[in-house]
Order: C-alpha cells, then structure tokens, then sequence
C-alpha cells in the first residue's frame, strides 16, 4: 500500500504536525507500507509532481497552509488534485472562533474558514475525516460532518535504561510545553494545597523542555511563590532525557483546555509515560461530546472536579501504568479507519 502524506513545508523542522507525519510514517513502514511525503507551500505548481498513492492523507490546520488562516488557493488546487482520489482528511485544528467567548474578529474569519473547508469537503469527499479532540469532533458533527477521532501522539520515545524511585514524602509535577497564559493558576494554587493538606506530601514543581518567555510561566511562578511550591525548570533537553524527566515525576499539569486536551502533544507524552494529569474544563464544549481516551480513563483528572483529590492520591499511590506507545495505536487505528 502507497500512503502520501500531505502537509504544509513552511515549518519543517519546527512543527508539531511535521513530526507526527514523520513518526507516522516509520510506523507505517514498519507495518510494510511504502510512505511518500509531499509539502506543500502556497504554490499550486508544487501539486504537479504529486506521487501516485493508493491514499493521500492530508494533515490540515488552516495556518498551516496560509498565514493569514485562509488557504483559499491551496484547498481549491487540493479538491482539483484529489477529487477521483482515496482521501483521508485529518484537522489538528479546525476554524477559529469556535468558542462561546470568541471575538467578533475570531468568528468573522472562522466563519470564511468554515466555509472554505466545508467547500473542499464537498469537492473532494474524502473517505475518511478525522481529529484528535472533542471540541473539534463537536464542531464538525454540528455541521453534518461524520469525522472520527483520531489519537495524537506524544513524540517523546520511552528510555527504557531509567529506574527511579519517587521520594515518599514529595510529589514531583510535571509541566512539559509551555504553559498557557489563560490557565486558572489561582484554582490550580488552591487544589495543590488541598492536595498537599490530604496527602502530608510536599510539591516540587519542575517546567521541562524549552519554555517560550511569556505570561504563562510569570503565572506559573506566581502561583508557587504564593504558596510556597518549590519550582525548577531543565530548559531545552534531549527526547531520551525529557523521558527521564517524566518518569522520575508523578503528576503533570496541562495547561491545555480540556475539550481540546486531545491536540497537545505534550500531554500525550506525559500520558504515554504512566503520569496523571490534572487539566481544567473551561465549558467551551457541551459535556455530552466530551470524552476521554478509553486507555487514559483512569488518568486524566480536572481541578474543577471536587472529588479529584481524593481520586488523583489513589492514582498516585497505585502501581504507575507501562508505558503506551501512541504511535503504534495511532499507525494501525489510522488503517482500520480509512481501509
């Protein structure tokens, strides 16, 4: 089998999708298929050496492909290319302005964005369309889109060689990716002291990996000066020794919003290595279409949930789970979905 995936070039090297269809694709390899990979900027002319492929699968996020949110010239050449073709539509973002609390700016380009992605669909009809995260799965199916879900993976590989014995009386937080700045710190510095109260354990907070400057972790270090929290931060380190790092934790923080937890590849690293993480649940999605990954039910807990503590002291004195490989899930349930 012939799988062409299709992704914008501009960020090569320094974008997450890039490193999940790279990961993807060794995976696929593996499992005996021959992979191409076509980038694509905002010229048309790139699609005319377009490799022949049983399925092309394009990883979609509307700033991907323009920088102005509206590849307008990119999906009309795409439906064009693809039209009589096995296409597999993946979104890791959807249209802006998708929220309650969206901006008249944020919903006037999101409502051209829609439109541009509801004509390509149409165009196109791909065979199979898919996403990571329930506040997208919601959007689309509101439209009468049938997407499925779609795991993202974290792209941080187990090291194996690492045997860590957690302090007794410390619990040790993980905070990997930058730290969003519009995270309820205050709500999160109050359950970390009802947390420590219950449990007689004292918090060590560590920022790992590369952490942009900005208002996120000046809220982060607020909040540990505030209740006394040590906190320490790594800077830019190796996968093998982000691995190192998560094992030797118990907990991690998502600063990510719950409805759409499912796009952060940081949180899916912490998850794949056995962690609980809290994550808050700001409303923007009704909580008939939110949902948990069914191998992380047990793992994901929300400071906004009163019987969290109780429920994360549990977790935390439990056996730690194995490590979950989220690229072999995400390679074979991709096949099952579009095959």
């Amino acid at each position: 089998m012939i799988i062409c995936f299709i992704a914008d070039k501009k960020n090569a090297g320094h974008c997450g999708i890039i490193d999940y269809v790279e990961l993807l694709s060794q995976q696929l390899e593996k499992l005996g298929h021959k992979i191409e990979q076509h980038f694509i900027g905002n010229d048309c002319g790139e699609l005319n050496n377009l490799p022949r492929a049983d399925l092309y699968s394009i990883q979609f996020a509307p700033y991907a492909f323009a920088t102005n949110g509206l590849p307008n010239q990119i999906l009309k050449c795409l439906a064009r290319k693809l039209q009589y073709q096995k296409v597999h539509l993946n979104f890791h973002e959807i249209w802006v302005g998708a929220y309650p609390r969206a901006n008249w700016k944020e919903r006037g380009i999101g409502w051209l964005q829609k439109n541009l992605i509801l004509g390509f669909i149409n165009k196109c009809k791909p065979v199979c369309i898919t996403s990571s995260n329930s506040a997208a799965l919601d959007r689309l199916k509101q439209l009468g889109i049938p997407a499925r879900f779609l795991y993202l993976f974290g792209n941080i590989p187990n090291s194996t060689n690492s045997k860590v014995t957690p302090k007794r009386q410390t619990v040790k937080v993980a905070f990997f990716g930058t730290p969003y700045a519009d995270f309820p710190y205050d709500k999160l510095g109050e359950f970390f002291s009802t947390f420590s109260n219950s449990s007689a354990k004292k918090l060590e907070i560590i920022l790992i990996g590369r952490q942009r400057v900005d208002a996120g972790c000046d809220h982060l270090y607020s909040m540990c000066k505030k209740n006394e929290f040590l906190i320490e931060k790594t800077g830019e380190l190796s996968t093998e020794k982000i691995s190192k790092q998560l094992q030797k934790c118990s907990l991690g923080v998502s600063t990510t919003p719950y409805d759409v937890i499912g796009k952060s590849g940081a949180t899916a690293a912490m998850l794949e290595h056995g962690l609980p993480v809290l994550a808050y649940d700001d409303g923007d999605t009704p909580q008939k279409s939110l949902f948990i990954p069914h191998n992380f039910k047990d793992q994901l807990f929300l400071i906004n949930d009163h019987s969290s503590v109780e429920k994360l002291l549990q977790n935390i004195e439990g056996p730690r789970k194995s490590f979950f490989d989220g690229v072999a899930h995400t390679a074979n349930k991709m096949l099952d979905l579009v095959f």
